[in-house]
């Protein structure tokens, strides 16, 4: 089940290709990369609504909500930095580029946050493979680049 799992991701990761091509694009018509990205995020907002509504999930609790810690909500801050950078890199280095050096810092973070446990998360220790697939997968941005 793991290798289906890995294989749908994969085909997201495809997609990210393809959004952030899209929005660049559509960025030339909007004459800014922030319109763009506000674009994106109204249309994505409006879809999701309609996916709430389409598996009838149940309205938040509003008040449980307002309890939250504040940093639970800067997902979606990071989420618009992402959006945004991508628009705005895609002319200036490339799809390839932008992508593949993105995709290094995820998964430079994503060990830490493996190795330690952050958020909460089961902790999984940096193993030499993991270390060798990082540096290998910055040796390929740098060669990306060239």
């Amino acid at each position: 089940m793991k290798i289906i799992y890995t294989l749908i991701v994969l085909i997201i990761g495809c997609l990210l290709a393809i959004q952030g091509s899209i929005n660049t694009q559509l960025t030339t018509f909007l004459k800014h990369p922030l319109q763009g990205a506000l674009v994106n995020f109204v249309v994505g907002s409006i879809c999701l609504i309609g996916l709430n509504l389409l598996f009838r999930t149940q309205t938040p609790d509003w008040g449980t909500l307002k309890t939250a810690p504040w940093h639970l909500f800067v997902g979606g801050v990071l989420g618009a930095i992402f959006v945004s950078s991508v628009i705005f890199f895609i002319p200036k280095i490339g799809v390839t580029t932008v992508l593949a050096a993105s995709i290094g810092g995820q998964l430079i973070a994503s060990s830490i946050i493996d190795h330690f446990g952050f958020f909460g998360l089961t902790a999984q220790p940096i193993s030499p493979g993991r270390i060798a697939g990082i540096l290998l997968l910055m040796a390929g941005v740098f060669l990306i680049q060239r």
